[in-house]
This record gives C-alpha cells, structure tokens and sequence, in this order.
C-alpha cells in the first residue's frame, strides 16, 4: 500500500494561463501543477530556450582555466582524476577528450571501487607523481579531499577541484575549487552533475558553448541523468540537447551501446535504465577503465568488443541483484522480526557490495521501509542504503555514527564502513533514532490529477511530449483514475503480466500492470478500483491507440493512510514498544469468527489486508486488529499462513479442530499490554 498525494490544483489559474497564452486545457493544466505560470518560465519550459549561463559566473572557474591553460602552454602532464559511477566515467571522459583535443599532456585516473574506494587517496597520488603529474584536475569528486589534497601538495601537485557534492566546512587548499554548492557561490544554478561540470569548464576554456554541446552534450547528458539531479533548468537544456545528439551519435561507444540495449527510442527513460547501468556494472564488477574506453574509443570494432562486454557484466550484476534480494526476501520471511524495524538493517557475507545498493531500493520499494544492506567481510564492512521521502537516512546515520567507521550520503541515499562486530548495536540504534517519530514517513504515490475517462485522447499524450525530458526533478505525469469498475483480469506474456479491462459508465479502459501474475493480483473481478496510471501510445497498423501503465492501485473508498498508520503501530507492537493506540485493538470473538469464516467461505490464491478489510465489512476491525487475529490463527494452527508485506497466502488445515483463545500467547499479551497501557495512562 502507498499513500496517495494529489497535487494542487487552481481551475481558475488553469483556465487563465489557457486563455492568456493560448494553450490547451491540458498542457496549461500541467504547467499549472509544476509552478510554472509566469510567461518566461513557460516560454522558457515549452520551447527549451534556457540557455547556459556564464561558466565564469561559478565561483573559481576562472582560477581553475588560468592553472589548465598554463600546464597546456607548460607542457605540463595533467591527470583528470574521476570516479567509477556513471556520472564520474562520462565526466572523466568529457574532460580528458576535450583535453586531448587541444594537445595536452593529459592522462586519467579512476580508482577501483572494492580496492581503493570513492574520492582521491594517498597510493593513487603517489603513482600519478612517479608518471609526472603536475596538475590534477578531479571530476565527481575532491570537495571532502582535505588531507589527500594537502599531500599532493607537499609532492609538488597542484590540484583543481571540480565538484557538485555539498562541501564540508573547511574547503580543499587547491588551486581553484569549482562547487556550485560554495556558500559564496552567487552563480544561481547548483544543480549540475559532476559530467554537467565537466562541460561548463570545457565551455569556460573553449569559449563557445556551442562547440562543447555539440561535441559533448551526449556523454553530459548521460551522466545527468545517472545521477539523479533534477532535470531542470540548465540540466534540462543539457539533456534535451544530448539526446538529441545522441539520437544522431556518430561516437561508436555510445550508439554501440544503444545497438546493444535494443533502443529504439532515445529518451531520458532509456538512458536511465538501458545505458547508465551498463556503464555502471563496469566500475560495480569489473573496471572502470572498460567504460571510460568505451565511450573514448574511435574504434568500432573496439567499441563493440567493449559493449558486449558491458552488456554482459551488467547481464551478470542483474543475476547477482537477483540473487541477493531473494536471499533478503526469504531471511526476512524467516525471520518477521527483522521487518516490525522501522529501519530494515540485515547483513551476509555473501552479498558483493557492488550492488547492494540498488537491492536496497527493492527493499525499501517493497516494504515502504528506509533500508541498509550490509556486506560483511572479516575486517570492514560496507553497507547501502536507501530511504522513503521524508526520513533523511543520512541524519539517521549520523546519529549513530558511533558505530560506524566512515559514512556519508543525502537523505534518500547514504553508504557507511562498519566493523562485523558491530552490525547488532547499529541496527538497534538506528530503530531507536526512528522511534522517536510519533509516525514514519510512508511509501507514496504522487499524482499531478484526476481524468475522467470519457475525455482521454490520444492529443494528451503529443502534448505530454513538450514536457520532455522526464526524470528526477521533473517526473512523468501520473494520473488517477477513480471509481472505475473491474471487468476482467486478462494474463499477457504466458502470464507474466497482467491486463484489466475497466469501465465506468460507457468508458471502457485497458489498463497494463507488468511483472504481476494473475495469481498474484488480490483485487477480484468486480472491485471498485482507483489506479494511477501513466499515459503513453501504442501504434498498431499506423493507428495510434491509448496505453495505460499501472503505478498503483487502491480500493475506491477506502482509507490506505489510517491503514497503513495501524499497520505502524502493529510493528511497534510487535517489536515490544507499547503506546496508547493499542488501548480499543482488544480484537473481540464476533471479530476471530467473521476472519475465519471469511478465509473459509473464500480461498484465494493471496488476500490484500486492505481487500480483507473492505470485504469482511467490520466497522470495528481494522489493520491491528487484522494483523493480530492472523497471527493468533496461525499461533493456534487454526490457519497455514505467511505474510509478504500487505499480502497473505492462507490456507486451512486438512483438518480443523476447536481450540480455546485463551491459550494463545499472543492473545493472553496482548490482553495483559492492554491492560498495563490503561492503567499507566
């Protein structure tokens, strides 16, 4: 279950900015959504004329040309020093090939993930001044470099920080210190990537902006996107463009690896999770180095070796991920307790730490739970995490940085060291921080509004174009559909993927939900449903027809946030924490008889709670309630059940016996918390 957030919405400014700039109801209607309503912002979003502020408007930049120009003209040896992510191997690679185009003596640096870790370290300075490196230039990184810059230093290298990541309080002592995120920063826009940097220096030294977004916007634009910066503004001009070239890439790595990922259509979406991780599964698996000479080489027959063998390590990274989050799944499903925490901690030393992170979102996807996956070894070991909007897990983090040998992070995202030993005390210390909250943050689905089904077209969907590119910051729209009846449930793909038909009045909608089974869809034919849902055209025979993607479903009518709230206070409960709102979950017999009797009356391949719920038609029951009554009935072998998140498989025995209530253990506890909470209240 998510919690459903619709935007605001005026009718009124809807109908005023339709009028004044002539625009259609829908188009006015989504810019409304999105704030944009001044006549230069919507000039400015629609027709992509954003263009590229002054590079020399950012803070040091202008330090930062003088030093390169002067190792050029020097004969310097210069090193770009980057960083193994997406972001930091197509920063690497924009820097060093506009450098090589001016005949520098320019090399680069990425260091090893699993060896050498994030950002700059000592060894790696050592072997850059044993191959005569004067000047360093990072990309991606060295905002938090303090001592690895002051060595440098003392080895006679000068050093240019080129960074987008938030500075700690005390800068670098480099020669210049490129961050939009300074405080005495004044250039307004801080938002670009590390590639996004890259781009703006080689515009600063080239002093054509025209010339570099030609040649490199491609590789800006993809690293833009991989690293989930928002997509406005000059990203979004920086993006826009890039796709546009690479649509027409004549850079063999880049148009290899679109061959190779099947694209077809370019597009923000496709980069994210077609190319990105391909670049990706190099520095998580392999090296680097084979993504960065990938999109360097002037070779095809290079750059097709190099795809394949990208395409095959992220073939095997998505293997690994795989086998890592059923490993997940299944100790969780063994052990329940593990996921009553508001903050899911589990550890194994069989995870490679490459890919925990993207697991942790799955995780944290599933349960609605900020998650941290640990990988363990005999020394340190290296955990991800991920986190619901509205629990900064970096916060979280630092406040159990006692535990904890080195972290870092923003509030969705963070990564941290920990010794083996420790693992135990942390994850109970950061359950303790997040217990501090009256209420968790919960899982949400964001719509920017409603539509009535009679009036879709397939014109929506053009004009959804000019909102392009789609991605952080600037999302593709979801709209809700409510009220509407289902028809039919109809398997796709051998089963794989589900269709419902839908209605409403004399409307009548094909809706496609993927990676869900017929039996594992909980909603019967002829629930009452809302969806949200995004738009998008299928062209058959040169007709265009209307497509629907399920982003989420709920019953119509019924309350998924007190749902969800009751479903919090069952896991505090369960995890031994006792408040007042457990005082009227006393479930009464009239309650255990109308479950039982429902799961007897109707077996199901999987029950939803909120489908139990609605059909069971107990005012007096609700999530706790449920959740409880479950759990007595699978305590007394009255039921064979097990729960996944808001799902339940459940079946009765093959034979049923009377029991007596009172000689459940978590009936008699719960009576007896009840109990004390009433009297110490």
């Amino acid at each position: 279950m998510r919690k459903w957030i619709k935007s605001e919405l005026d009718k009124n400014m809807v109908r005023e900015l339709s009028k004044k700039y002539n625009l259609p109801v829908f188009t006015a209607m989504l810019l409304c959504i999105r704030g944009i309503t001044e006549k230069e912002q919507i000039e400015d979003y629609l027709n992509m004329s954003i263009k590229l502020s002054d590079p020399f408007d950012i803070k040091d930049m202008d330090k930062a040309v003088e030093r390169i120009v002067d190792a050029i003209r020097n004969g310097e040896r210069i090193c770009v020093y980057g960083d193994y992510d997406c972001d930091g191997v197509t920063a690497t690679a924009i820097l060093y090939s506009y450098l090589n185009s001016l005949f520098a003596d320019v090399i680069y640096y990425i260091p090893d993930r699993n060896s050498e870790g994030y950002g700059m370290n000592v060894k790696a300075i050592d072997e850059l001044k044993k191959k005569g490196v004067s000047l360093i230039i990072t990309v991606d990184n060295g905002i938090s470099a303090i001592d690895e810059i002051f060595y440098a230093g003392k080895l006679g290298i000068d050093v240019v920080v080129t960074d987008h990541h938030k500075p700690q309080d005390i800068l670098p002592n480099a020669v210049a210190v490129v961050d939009p995120h300074r405080s005495d920063d004044d250039s307004g826009f801080e938002d670009y990537c590390g590639a996004g940097l890259a781009l703006k220096l080689a515009i600063a030294m080239e002093g054509d902006s025209i010339i570099v977004m030609e040649n490199y916007s491609d590789l800006a634009a993809i690293g833009t996107i991989a690293d989930l910066v928002p997509l406005k503004g000059e990203n979004r001009t920086i993006v826009r463009a890039g796709l546009m070239n690479i649509e027409n890439d004549t850079r063999y790595g880049i148009s290899m690896l679109v061959e190779k990922a099947k694209i077809e259509n370019v597009n923000a979406g496709n980069i994210a999770f077609k190319i990105a991780p391909r670049i990706n599964a190099a520095g998580r698996l392999g090296s680097p180095y084979d993504a960065s000479k990938l999109l360097l080489t002037e070779d095809e027959d290079v750059a097709e070796e190099l795809a394949d063998k990208l395409s095959e390590l992220n073939s095997k990274r998505q293997a690994i991920e795989n086998k890592i989050y059923e490993d997940i799944c299944s100790i969780l499903q063994n052990d329940p307790e593990l996921t009553y925490d508001r903050v899911i901690v589990v550890s194994s030393e069989n995870w490679n730490a490459g890919v925990i992170g993207i697991v942790s979102s799955k995780i944290t996807e599933k349960f609605g739970k900020p998650s941290i996956i640990i990988s363990e070894s005999d020394d340190i070991c290296k955990g991800s995490g991920r986190s619901v909007s509205g629990f900064s897990l970096v916060d979280a983090i630092f406040a159990c940085s006692d535990y904890l040998e080195k972290f870092g992070g923003h509030p969705m995202a963070a990564g941290l060291s920990i010794k083996k030993e420790k693992i135990y005390d942390f994850r109970k210390a950061i359950n303790d921080y997040a217990d501090k909250l009256e209420n968790m943050p919960m899982l949400s689905v964001k719509l920017d509004c409603n539509l009535n089904p009679d009036t879709i077209v397939t014109d929506m969907v053009h004009q959804l174009r000019d909102f392009e590119p789609f991605g952080y910051g600037n999302p593709k729209p979801v709209f809700g559909l409510t009220n509407m009846h289902l028809d039919k449930i109809i398997p796709l793909s051998g089963g794989k993927h589900i269709k419902l038909a839908v209605s409403r009045g004399k409307s009548h909608l094909n809706l496609v939900k993927f990676s869900t089974t017929p039996d594992e869809f909980p909603y019967p034919e002829g629930s009452m449903l809302d969806f949200a849902v995004g738009l998008d055209i299928n062209i058959y025979q040169q007709k265009e027809y209307l497509s629907f993607s399920i982003k989420d479903i709920k019953l119509s009518d019924f309350d998924v946030e007190k749902a969800m709230l009751e479903m919090q206070l069952y896991d505090q409960y369960r995890r031994g924490i006792l408040n007042k709102g457990i005082l009227d979950k006393y479930p009464t017999r009239e309650e255990f008889a109308a479950v039982y009797l429902y799961i007897k009356r109707d077996p199901r391949p999987v029950y939803a709670v909120d489908v139990m719920l609605s059909e069971i038609r107990l005012k007096s029951l609700g999530a706790f309630k449920l959740l409880i009554i479950l759990d007595i009935m699978k305590e007394l072998e009255l039921i064979i059940c097990s729960r996944d998140c808001d799902i339940f498989t459940i079946r009765l025995p093959e034979v049923s016996k009377k029991v007596d209530l009172g000689t459940s253990e978590v009936y008699t506890k719960l009576k007896e918390d009840i109990e004390y909470v009433g009297n110490n209240s």
